[in-house]
């Protein structure tokens, strides 16, 4: 991943596209943190896959975010958080994933990991 990708996940609030949609949505209707972890999610699906509607991001997209943040130099109890808050999105927000979405968590994010590396 070069550089200049991963820094413009920082920047999710003045880039455009589905990340800044997403912001505007989460300031008008915030109910329980999480909508800036969200949205660097959705900018990296838009970027790196094209996908332009929440109801196509997967549980394994969220995991290989997390690895992209953890070669990065996160520390796994950033990680955590940032599971932490994408599941208080889907909480507050069910209405932006399909019904069949799986919820991640720490636990599947270490065996997608572990089952990623061997």
């Amino acid at each position: 991943m070069k550089k200049d990708f991963f820094d413009a996940l920082q920047e999710v609030y003045t880039k455009g596209g589905i990340g800044n949609t997403l912001m505007c949505q989460f300031f008008e209707n915030s109910n329980g943190g999480g909508e800036s972890q969200f949205a660097k999610l959705a900018v990296y699906m838009e970027w790196k896959y094209g996908i332009t509607c929440t109801k196509q991001v997967k549980t394994e997209h969220i995991y290989e975010l997390l690895e992209l943040l953890k070669e990065n130099g996160f520390k796994d109890t950033t990680l955590k958080g940032y599971i932490s808050a994408f599941r208080q999105v889907y909480k507050w927000n069910k209405h932006l994933f399909l019904e069949s979405f799986e919820i991640p968590t720490n636990t599947g994010f270490a065996k997608w990991a572990e089952k990623r590396n061997t």
